[in-house]
């Protein structure tokens, strides 16, 4: 009865809190091995929405104390889009707290931010912390975990124990990646009286990257002209020094062309396999600059730069 009553708790509070399509919120978190850290915000609005009036905060182990972390006007959410936020570890030589970020999370960053940990800490949440995006006075427009509660290690899908892991359960924060669902059409704007991941959120295994940089929400077709899901892509590893490097788009990729700096078509190759994925050798390419085309199954196309070392 217990867990129950909790859960349907918890379900009235997430439908009672959440907004319709006019604010911005967290559409993914990702909490994985040594500093692979990223937050992905999500433009429902049919409007760009500059990031300057909003600020994103941690709260620390049960701590009421913010660490903030504000952005200035350069940081525009076009409508519909996403823009995606991952620690700033970008050094290979990096050991212990300084352990560079995957080159796959790298490449679909938007933003590097919080580099030294002395100087900010909000980026550096550890699976038991509680995120919030807020407006600059504080308002809180969406809420991820719960302010003031040390859940122990992590939130999990213990309900008997308000979903803490006091008494162990299935970690849901920490390394793990999170997607919010598609139903869901604004943030969590109180703090719940417990948090339960899986409300709103899908579970993805953890270092599961794939899933950044697009969203889809039901926001899209509520308007009066329905957006569809723009098809993108990221190149690991980005810079390559490998001899290779591998295209992971958020479609089947039907080809993919590499075009060098002064306009010359290096390479031209059609994908083997109906999947999203691709290897694209470069040995025999110069160290460089290069523009890739990438064409999907549904004919649309997107270009990107790799550096070639």
């Amino acid at each position: 009865m217990k867990k129950t009553l909790l859960l349907s708790f918890a379900l009235i509070v997430s439908a009672l809190s959440f907004g319709q399509c006019t604010e911005l919120f967290i559409s993914e978190y990702v909490h994985g091995f040594g500093n692979n850290r990223a937050l992905e915000i999500y433009n429902p609005t049919s409007a760009p929405v500059s990031m300057a009036d909003y600020q994103l905060v941690r709260y620390s182990n049960g701590g009421t104390s913010p660490y903030v972390l504000t952005f200035d006007g350069n940081h525009m959410i076009e409508s519909a889009d996403v823009w995606v936020i991952v620690v700033d570890k970008r050094d290979a030589a990096g050991t212990g707290y300084d352990t560079m970020v995957d080159p796959a999370l790298q490449a679909l960053a938007d933003t590097f931010v919080c580099p030294v940990y002395s100087q900010n800490k909000m980026f550096y949440f550890n699976g038991n912390d509680a995120v919030t995006l807020e407006k600059l006075d504080g308002t809180y427009i969406d809420v991820f975990g719960k302010i003031g509660e040390d859940p122990g290690i992590a939130w999990t899908d213990d309900a008997e124990n308000g979903y803490t892991s006091v008494a162990g359960g299935n970690w849901l924060t920490k390394r793990q990646t999170l997607k919010r669902r598609e139903s869901i059409q604004g943030g969590l704007t109180v703090n719940p009286p417990f948090f339960f991941a899986l409300t709103d959120w899908d579970s993805l295994p953890n270092m599961t990257f794939d899933h950044l940089q697009w969203h889809v929400s039901s926001c899209q077709t509520t308007g009066v002209e329905e957006v569809t899901k723009k098809n993108d892509c990221f190149f690991y590893p980005n810079p390559s020094s490998t001899g290779f490097f591998m295209v992971k788009g958020t479609e089947i990729i039907k080809s993919v062309e590499v075009i060098n700096v002064i306009g010359e078509v290096v390479i031209i190759k059609e994908n083997p396999v109906q999947r999203g994925d691709i290897r694209i050798e470069t040995n025999n390419l110069d160290n460089g600059i290069y523009f890739v085309n990438v064409y999907f199954n549904d004919n649309t196309s997107t270009t990107k730069k790799i550096i070639i070392n």
